[in-house]
């Protein structure tokens, strides 16, 4: 893991070969920053708390459909 400090209106980029992703400090207040990115078109960019709870919800929703195809087959027998 890279660590680095940065100051309002500093920037940092990640070199890719489909292009760059720019991270820029907007700014900071109350020990929060906001923070601007800029990406080439193709990167889903989200916050880690939504990815989590996405793949959560994905999770439930196949253990449902499991449970629909156990109950349908059940029925068939």
């Amino acid at each position: 893991m890279l660590v680095l400090s940065r100051k309002k209106n500093e920037a940092l980029i990640i070199k890719g070969t489909d292009g760059d992703i720019r991270i820029l400090i907007i700014d900071e207040n109350k020990g929060k920053i906001r923070l601007g990115i800029e990406a080439p078109k193709g990167y889903l960019i989200l916050r880690e708390e939504l990815l989590s709870e996405i793949e959560k919800s994905n999770r439930m929703a196949a253990v449902t459909d499991i449970q629909n195809v156990k109950r349908l087959f059940s029925k068939n027998e």
